[in-house]
């Protein structure tokens, strides 16, 4: 009973993850308004849990993305296989105005929210001196 169970827990979860693959999953939007003091940029994929959205802010980049994981696999006695699928991937450029050190994430209503904050204006302009080298 138990390796008939484990064929059809496995089975299950491939027939799963081939419909994600072939067009069966929902599509993430993505939308991006301007506030008075950040950038707001809203992701949306009913049916996908927090913890598969991902915000990484790598140098001057923002990198938002989607895992679909697949349930465990039991592969031997004792070992298992988790397979991750990417279900959605943006990298984007962080503007120069954007405080990136304080860019920050929340999940509310089924929804990501990654906001972006504006620089204070002191930090946007400045003077640059021209030297006399000669």
């Amino acid at each position: 009973m138990k390796a008939i169970e484990n064929v059809f827990q496995g089975t299950g979860g491939q027939i799963d993850l081939l419909n994600t693959l072939y067009g069966g999953s929902t599509q993430t939007t993505m939308n991006v308004e301007r506030e008075d003091e950040r950038l707001v940029i809203t992701l949306s994929a009913p049916g996908v849990k927090a913890n598969s959205f991902n915000v990484l802010v790598e140098g001057n980049k923002l990198v938002l993305y989607t895992l679909l994981v697949s349930t465990s696999v039991q592969q031997e006695e004792g070992s298992s296989q988790r397979l991750a699928v990417p279900m959605f991937l943006r990298v984007l450029d962080i503007p120069s105005f954007v405080d990136a050190d304080h860019i920050e994430a929340a999940h509310e209503h089924g929804k990501v929210v990654v906001m972006l904050p504006f620089k204070d204006e002191e930090h946007m302009h400045r003077r640059i001196d021209i030297k006399k080298l000669f």
